[in-house]
């Protein structure tokens, strides 16, 4: 099975419906400050909605280090992951809403599961 998916978060008071019959929704590139950190960084948003993981093709290798997906990597344009320290500080800063898209490619069906609140925890250390 071939899949596209993207995973968005959102803060509760800048979200907007993804779901309009005939509609197609547009990225916009936008940068964004994550608490503690100095440099701004560029994420897509769709109505309110950080994409936080964007898989679209199968031509990236997702079998990465620990240390990239604590960082972050890809690029916002294709295949990306924001990382699990950015999403962590993001979350840890105030409530945030998740949001998982996915589409099957051979029928061109989307489905999606929305979680009103979600949480994180700092497990970066192995023990």
């Amino acid at each position: 099975m071939s899949l596209y998916n993207h995973i968005f978060m959102c803060t509760r008071s800048t979200c907007y419906a993804l779901c309009y019959v005939g509609f197609v929704a547009t990225s916009v590139a936008i940068n964004m400050t994550i608490p503690t950190q100095s440099d701004a960084v560029p994420v897509m948003s769709v109505f309110g909605w950080i994409i936080i993981h964007q898989h679209l093709g199968n031509s990236f290798n997702w079998q990465l280090t620990w240390a990239d997906y604590k960082a972050g990597f890809g690029s916002i344009d294709t295949d990306f992951w924001l990382g699990l320290e950015n999403v962590y500080l993001l979350v840890d800063s105030q409530p945030y809403r998740l949001r998982v898209e996915i589409e099957e490619r051979s029928t061109n069906l989307w489905y999606s599961a929305e979680y009103w609140s979600f949480k994180t925890q700092f497990l970066f250390r192995l023990h």
